[in-house]
């Protein structure tokens, strides 16, 4: 297994399931000065949308790293502190154009407005739905075969006696549809637990759960998925026990992961327990951990780990 981060490279070897070194690389790729300040990024088949929100303006770059090309997007609405956003790569299968869905949830006025921009015509439109739902505002989702994939929380009213519930929401970019709630491989969740959803080879999707209470994360994966159905293989890919790993009050905040199926371990990037660090956590099936220290981290900022094919793909 071999990841590269920034400048860092981790790698495991095949003698324990959560056996790594750390190869320092003096490799960094950067956008320079087309975009900074980048608060949210997006993967999708070679491509990295890239989100800086400022007060002062927001904007897009989606940036193919192979040939170092990037394309600026002028978006349609710049940045309220009051409203929360979410953003999503994907493409058209049948016309293989790419497309940006931006969600705003404006809280004053309390209103939801969807946009989605295309590749082909260099346009934004608006499309109309009234959810029963919610994006988180930290956890971003990931794409999967040209869909996006979410962990979405079901839309609570004051005047309901029930805890809210999180669910599975996909997006179609070919017919420009959200999908339905599709259920998660446990029985109940609260809004303190750990969620996070990871790619698996571009063919399957894991969630990460940990809850508050307890501290024992698990991660599942799915049997199939696509946007409006999912099933979940009967077994846990891995289940242990983080109080026992790290400390008696540790959560990860984040949880950017990816799991080798074959080494059976995971791999969580979050911070520590000093938030100015990035920390890399290699987690056995068998209860194993290392932690590698990944550097210094910015306090409002955490790490995103997503894996990444070149793309061929010409951003005119």
């Amino acid at each position: 297994m071999r990841v590269n981060l920034d400048n860092n490279v981790v790698e495991s070897s095949s003698s324990s399931s959560s056996s790594s070194c750390i190869k320092r690389e003096a490799k960094v790729i950067s956008l320079g000065d087309e975009v900074d300040d980048i608060s949210q990024v997006f993967h999708c088949d070679g491509l990295l949308l890239c989100i800086s929100i400022t007060e002062a303006k927001t904007r897009l770059v989606v940036w193919n790293p192979y040939w170092g090309h990037t394309r600026s997007i002028e978006p349609t609405h710049q940045f309220n502190k009051f409203d929360s956003y979410s953003y999503a790569l994907g493409y058209d299968k049948s016309s293989k154009s790419h497309k940006i869905l931006r969600c705003i949830t404006c809280l004053r006025p309390h209103f939801h407005e969807f946009i989605i921009y295309d590749f082909n015509s260099n346009s934004w439109r608006v499309f109309h739905v009234t959810p029963d739902w919610q994006l988180g505002t930290i956890n971003s989702g990931v794409s999967l075969k040209g869909n996006a994939f979410w962990v979405a929380e079901e839309k609570y009213y004051e005047t309901s006696e029930t805890n809210e519930e999180f669910f599975l929401l996909s997006f179609d970019f070919t017919r420009e549809t959200f999908g339905p709630l599709l259920p998660l491989p446990f029985q109940f969740v609260e809004s303190e637990d750990a969620l996070s959803v990871s790619n698996v080879r571009d063919e399957q999707l894991a969630v990460l759960y940990q809850p508050w209470d307890t501290l024992m994360m698990e991660i599942w994966v799915t049997s199939k998925i696509e946007p409006n159905a999912v099933s979940w293989n009967s077994k846990v890919f891995l289940s242990v026990s983080i109080r026992k790993l790290i400390g008696p009050q540790f959560q990860f905040c984040l949880g950017s992961f990816f799991i080798d199926e074959e080494k059976k371990v995971a791999v969580v990037f979050d911070k520590g327990y000093r938030i100015q660090r990035y920390i890399a956590y290699i987690i056995g099936v068998d209860g194993s951990m290392k932690e590698v220290d990944l550097g210094e981290s910015d306090r409002s900022c955490y790490p995103i780990v997503c894996s990444y094919v070149p793309s061929l793909v010409q951003l005119n």
